[in-house]
């Protein structure tokens, strides 16, 4: 009776459990985590292909987002129940919706071929985010690594061959650009490509690769991807990379708990950073007065200052494609080398209507003041996203997510558009996979 009277034992209580933000990936018939090799190898080659097989290489980057956005309908079919799982991102997507309705209304301009090519890219990349986001992004990230191991250091050796080589045989035998491919640096250096359209983009995989490194690879993994990407960033001489990697730094020493060094890493680099813009000289262009880099940002100030023209132009932008990437668009891509005559071929610089070199300036010009915010605000969502998770579950992809995030913010300021190879496709996929592969409570907390 006594027995009988006595309360029952209590049962612990049961442990907070841990599931993935987004609903588990539908079985692999298809193979949809293996996406990350192709987008990787694809995005980053086609520049090269272009030029050794032929220009309608570039037509297939398109025809494999189109392919990864079908096995995304046949993932949501399957399981629907994966759209509920973006309610932490409803702000930052609405933004992005309001960019994406911008571009497609173009207020300041015509719907031409110009609208049709800078629109189409937009979509396409901001499509890889959600693609990232809900297509079997656990698994996917796995293979993300593996992926990025093996590129990053097949790029970096590439890199350095054409360094070998140099830039008389790259332009004149190797039919390269000057300009483009095979840029010159302030010192008598030159910068080269890998496989890509630019050295910068290089370096922008050299980044990607580093915060994989510090956030979600293996020991072995990590090693191969930092060397490499030294490598690379060591034939491409971007000051900005440079920027970039000690910010990555930062949110590294930040996840470690190290804050207060963390701070004063970042304090002491932004000293550093504008004593160097105000200590190097450098010219806009061949022949031009010699400008601290403080002052000009060697030619971007130019370059962002015809985003916008009056007041008509600061509201409703100069219309899609009018200026940048759009405006000098060509259907055709030299078949050989140019013929030696003793001279490098003419390179453009910030002068050029073509050169804005900004993807703010850029998103400005094609769609005004409304698409400008639009965009702010997707990324400032993204970013409260990004800290609230990180907060929450210190989740090794939630930081890389962060850490990549970060960098892009800041490489965005000096690159030519949100749609380019790096920056754009292989950026805003990678990034939609880290936060897919996330991991938050089952109550949501």
């Amino acid at each position: 009776m006594t027995a009988l009277l006595e309360a029952p034992a209590r049962a612990p209580a049961p442990e907070p459990q841990v599931e993935p933000l987004f609903a588990p990936s539908p079985p692999q018939w298809f193979g949809a985590h293996l996406a990350p090799w192709g987008a990787l190898w694809l995005f980053s080659t086609s520049g090269e292909l272009k030029l050794r097989v032929s220009p309608l290489v570039g037509v297939v980057k398109d025809g494999y987002v189109v392919v990864l956005l079908a096995l995304l309908l046949v993932h949501l079919w399957r399981r629907p129940r994966a759209l509920s799982r973006l309610r932490p991102m409803a702000f930052p997507l609405a933004a992005i919706a309001v960019l994406v309705g911008m571009y497609v209304l173009d207020p300041a301009g015509a719907h031409d071929t110009q609208w049709l090519f800078g629109t189409r890219l937009l979509v396409e990349v901001l499509a890889l985010l959600l693609i990232g986001l809900l297509l079997a992004p656990e698994r996917a990230l796995a293979h993300l690594v593996r992926a990025m191991t093996l590129l990053l250091p097949a790029e970096a050796a590439f890199a350095w061959v054409q360094q070998v080589v140099g830039p008389a045989k790259l332009v004149f035998s190797w039919g390269y650009q000057y300009g483009a491919q095979i840029r010159q640096t302030s010192s008598g250096g030159w910068r080269t490509s890998g496989t890509f359209e630019d050295p910068f983009q290089l370096a922008a995989l050299a980044i990607l690769g580093l915060a994989l490194a510090l956030f979600v690879a293996s020991r072995w993994q990590a090693f191969v991807l930092v060397v490499s990407a030294v490598a690379a960033l060591g034939a491409t001489s971007v000051r900005t990379a440079f920027i970039q990697a000690g910010i990555l730094v930062v949110v590294w020493a930040i996840r470690r708990g190290w804050w207060r060094q963390a701070a004063a890493l970042g304090v002491v680099a932004a000293l550093a950073g504008v004593l160097f813009l105000a200590t190097t000289t450098t010219s806009v262009s061949p022949g031009a007065p010699e400008e601290p880099l403080l002052l000009t940002l060697n030619g971007r100030s130019t370059a962002w200052a015809q985003a916008i023209d009056g007041w008509e132009s600061l509201v409703a932008g100069n219309g899609v494609g009018a200026r940048g990437i759009g405006s000098t668009r060509t259907t055709t891509t030299p078949a050989a080398a140019p013929s030696y005559d003793g001279q490098a071929p003419e390179a453009l610089f910030a002068g050029d209507p073509a050169f804005l070199d900004s993807a703010y300036a850029q998103v400005q010009s094609d769609v005004g003041i409304v698409g400008s915010l639009a965009l702010i605000t997707a990324l400032g969502g993204l970013v409260v996203v990004v800290v609230r998770r990180c907060r929450q579950t210190g989740d090794g992809a939630a930081w890389a997510a962060g850490a990549v995030l970060a960098v892009s913010v800041v490489d965005w300021i000096g690159r030519s558009s949100l749609a380019s190879y790096t920056t754009g496709f292989l950026t805003l996929y990678v990034l939609g996979v880290l936060l897919g592969a996330g991991r938050l409570r089952k109550d949501g907390s």
